[in-house]
């Protein structure tokens, strides 16, 4: 099976950065560590850090659907599968 990874670039890069200070911010602010969570955090108890919680999960599902929507017309427009050789030919290498 073949997979494929996006280049992120310069203005790539700069977004993965900002996403991941947000992100660790959020984590400092609402959660606390938690060895019985599989995730290993729980959420701080709260009203606004349920609600906070709700608002940026949806945000992130909204993020991610979004780039993946992005990621399959770029992969469908741009790349085309190519098989191993062994697979052409039907051998498999022991």
């Amino acid at each position: 099976m073949s997979e494929y990874r996006l280049k992120t670039g310069k203005i790539g890069d700069k977004v993965v950065k900002t996403y991941k200070k947000i992100e660790d911010k959020f984590v400092d602010t609402f959660l606390q560590e938690d060895e019985n969570n599989p995730t290993g955090y729980s959420l701080k108890c709260t009203k606004t850090a349920e609600k906070a919680t709700k608002a940026y999960k949806k945000i992130e599902d909204t993020v991610v659907g979004s780039y993946q929507k992005i990621e399959d017309k770029f992969v469908e427009t741009f790349l085309e599968k190519v098989e191993d050789e062994a697979e052409e030919t039907g051998e498999n290498n022991i």
